[in-house]
């Protein structure tokens, strides 16, 4: 009966709190590229703010991958200061879910940046300034900084834990 009591509460500040977030856009978490405009010079992008909150360290990309020339910058809402600039770099590899993200973010010719966001709630804005023409497409995806563990190695600690629960329940019952 506790347990009843418990887990609905659980569900009830689960349904309350999903029902808060607001419908805004954003890059979720290890869910690949998502594409934003900036329509003029230096204003903020569609889809800016990105709201989201972090449990853990997570990468915070962005690139360009339309027309070269475009930079963008990427501020903590109300900030002046830069939290990311990007620049003209190519990086080694790419994600492998969207070609032609992966096309500017290991392109010498399209900008690019990154940077580990620690844990916590953000409100991000990016700007461009339209360099190769306006409206100016880009890139972000957010991807956890910790490997996921693989189901190869993950299999037998649930395996375990399963079995585990099962002997305790057993052993309560005959008691």
């Amino acid at each position: 009966m506790e347990i009843s009591r418990l887990l609905k509460g659980a569900v009830t500040a689960l349904g309350l709190s999903l029902a808060s977030i607001s419908a805004h856009a954003a890059p979720v978490l290890d869910g690949g590229w998502f594409g934003d405009d900036v329509q003029d010079t230096n204003t903020a992008s569609d889809f800016s703010p990105y709201t989201f909150t972090l449990l853990a360290d997570a990468w915070f990309r962005i690139t360009d991958a339309f027309l070269t020339g475009d930079k963008y910058t990427v501020f903590e809402t109300g900030s002046t200061t830069p939290l990311l600039t990007t620049a003209l770099f190519g990086f080694s590899s790419g994600f492998g879910d969207n070609t032609t993200a992966d096309f500017g973010w290991t392109s010498a010719s399209h900008e690019s940046a990154e940077i580990l966001l620690s844990a916590g709630s953000y409100s991000l804005e990016v700007f461009g300034d339209c360099g190769g023409g306006c409206p100016a497409g880009f890139y972000t995806r957010l991807d956890s900084a910790m490997p996921t563990v693989p189901v190869p190695a993950a299999l037998p600690l649930l395996l375990g834990g399963i079995a585990t629960m099962g002997a305790l329940r057993r052993t309560k019952r005959k008691s």
